[in-house]
């Protein structure tokens, strides 16, 4: 059986959406996120774009958080173990980050971000 023009065509056109829709969905920060930072102190919200470098303070001392486009990471924490910075960095919406010693929680949060309902379960 010999392929013809458009089958070549045909499966062109589909490798190529399957790229498109593989990077879109695995590259970046969303548009529109946020990232949400909760500590005793408060919960501090802010813009997932642009770069900054914030400290925010726990019992255990000081955790320095980098907030830019490629995303939201733990630089440094006070804790012992270092689990935090270790969690890498947290791009997408629903990712997390946490300091459960110094009690620094970090959420990316998207635009669309709903209620967990039962059928997540």
């Amino acid at each position: 059986m010999r392929l013809k023009f458009f089958d070549y065509v045909s499966l062109g056109v589909a490798l190529a959406v399957v790229a498109l829709f593989a990077l879109h969905a695995y590259t970046g920060a969303e548009q529109g996120a946020t990232v949400r930072i909760q500590s005793e102190e408060g919960v501090f919200l802010y813009p997932l774009e642009g770069s900054q470098r914030i400290f925010v303070a726990g019992p255990l001392g000081d955790t320095e958080i980098q907030i830019g486009d490629e995303g939201v990471a733990v630089l440094d924490s006070p804790c012992r173990d270092k689990i935090c910075i270790a969690a890498g960095t947290a791009t997408m919406s629903g990712e997390w980050i946490a300091c459960l010693p110094n009690r620094v929680f970090i959420r990316v949060e998207g635009i669309d971000d709903g209620p967990v309902d039962a059928q997540t379960f």
